[in-house]
């Protein structure tokens, strides 16, 4: 019986649900890209994504630390207010945020017909994330998931009716808006009939107040981190055109949402119990959940890391149009780092953030991030052209994990268990050299066929054996039931 509440207290359960709810909306975001990329030409999903880019730029750059501040300012006694407080904050600086976006299309950076479209999706990222996080910092994985996956869906659907109807860059950015806005309904509703049943809990000013002194340097630190995610794919285009942007930036999706959702679901998870340990003086938990969730990152890296160099070909062939694969064969080594790298940094910022040290570290470490995206693409792009864009990208999540890595105080530093992660690291590269002599012994497709299993087999392994994402217990459980059975 102690176990089990141990367990629950960790965050094992939660993390899931987050999992489960995660994979299952990538599912709809992957199969959205392979609609996408062969029901639009290159040039209209190039200028998609420079729109989605934009649109993500100024969303952070004005109103995601808002989402940060929250939950690090977040109190469960005043729960309802800081609900209040965070929909407020939001819905104020989203006014700078389509302020940005029209000037840019003023200036002529921005097409008018895509800034329609970046501007509705900010108002739609607004409402969605700002619902999310309010159902996250109170526990509810379940309202989490239901939007997660509701706003997939919804996305992939509308925005392949979007292509078929209007076949334009501006349509589906604005199905994806939609999508997004839809997303956050069921949490609103939620609300409504609980936290708001007797009407809006109004913040009061020493929250906003709070919520500032916590969130100003993130204004900036967000601004430059979407900056340097995104920088690539804006100045490729600058080099290019937009069509020289649709193979890279799906390549760049797809990896996202195996990677990163992952990712997400873990630190989702862990990171929001190992808050609530920290506010009950539990230090020694903090540091368990913590490793758990170290452990964890490093298994999705290692084994995604391992399926994209093993079986890339095969993904790729089957998800993207058949135009995309060689550059994504060619990009896929630079944007495996890159995103590699990214997960930790992102894991890492996160337990900073959420675990008393200052924000400013992630200013630093954002700028930083940035100032080198920005000087490797365009010392890279020109000569290189994709690769060089993927290349900065990683050269830019080097830079800032470096920076938070030294710069953590040591309260705050990652625990780290060394033993897990280098058996995890070694089995990886194990894994890519037999699963490559695999297919020269074999041939691709028998190749292909094993390595999946095999892959398979030895993940499998080590999720049960440690655990991961609470699994080795769903497993002992359903094994006990069925010797009963």
């Amino acid at each position: 019986m102690a176990d089990t509440a141990e367990k629950a207290q960790s965050g094992e359960s939660d993390v899931l649900i987050y999992l489960l709810c995660r994979v299952a909306a990538a599912v709809f975001n992957i199969v959205a890209v392979a609609l996408f990329t062969r029901l639009s030409d290159a040039h209209l999903y190039g200028e998609y994504l420079i729109g989605f880019s934009i649109c993500f730029i100024v969303y952070s750059l004005t109103v995601q630390w808002a989402v940060f501040a929250h939950f690090g300012t977040y109190t469960q006694a005043a729960a309802d207010r800081f609900a209040g407080s965070l929909l407020v904050v939001s819905a104020v600086m989203a006014v700078p945020a389509l302020g940005v976006i029209a000037l840019l299309a003023a200036l002529g950076t921005l097409e008018i017909h895509i800034a329609w479209g970046s501007a509705f999706l900010a108002v739609c990222f607004t409402a969605y994330f700002a619902s999310t996080e309010i159902a996250r910092a109170r526990l509810r994985p379940g309202l989490v998931a239901i939007a997660t996956i509701l706003r997939s869906a919804l996305s992939m659907m509308l925005g392949c009716i979007a292509l078929v109807m209007f076949d334009s860059p501006t349509a589906l950015l604005m199905a994806i808006g939609i999508a997004y806005a839809l997303g956050a309904v069921p949490i609103f509703v939620f609300l409504s009939r609980t936290s708001w049943a007797k009407g809006f809990v109004w913040p009061q000013r020493r929250d906003v107040l709070g919520m500032l002194r916590y969130g100003w340097p993130l204004i900036f630190a967000f601004g430059a981190s979407a900056g340097a995610l995104n920088i690539d794919r804006i100045v490729l285009e600058h080099y290019t055109n937009a069509a020289a942007v649709a193979p890279y930036g799906a390549v760049m999706d797809l990896m996202k949402q195996t990677f990163l959702v992952l990712a997400e679901a873990i630190s989702a998870g862990y990171i929001a119990h190992a808050r609530k340990h920290m506010l009950n003086a539990d230090g020694h938990e903090v540091g368990q959940v913590l490793r758990r969730s170290f452990v964890s990152q490093v298994f999705i890296v290692v084994f995604g890391s391992v399926a994209f160099l093993v079986l890339g070909r095969l993904v790729f062939g089957i998800i993207l149009a058949p135009s995309y694969v060689d550059l994504a064969l060619e990009v896929m080594p630079y944007l495996l780092i890159g995103n590699a790298i990214l997960i930790m940094r992102a894991h890492y910022f996160g337990q900073i953030i959420y675990l008393g040290a200052s924000s400013l570290l992630e200013l630093v470490a954002s700028v930083a991030m940035v100032a080198a995206a920005v000087a490797a693409a365009f010392a890279l792009v020109p000569g290189m052209g994709p690769p060089g864009a993927a290349f900065a990208f990683a050269i830019g999540q080097v830079v800032a994990l470096v920076i938070l890595v030294i710069g953590a105080p040591a309260s705050a530093r990652m625990p780290i268990d060394w033993v897990s992660a280098g058996l995890l690291v070694a089995t990886g590269f194990s894994l890519v050299v037999i699963g490559m002599a695999l297919q020269v012994l074999l041939g691709r497709i028998l190749g292909d066929i094993v390595n999946i299993v095999l892959i398979g087999a030895v993940s499998a392994f080590f999720a049960v054996r440690w655990n991961i994402f609470n699994i080795g217990e769903v497993a002992g459980k359903l094994m006990n039931r069925l010797a009963r059975a």
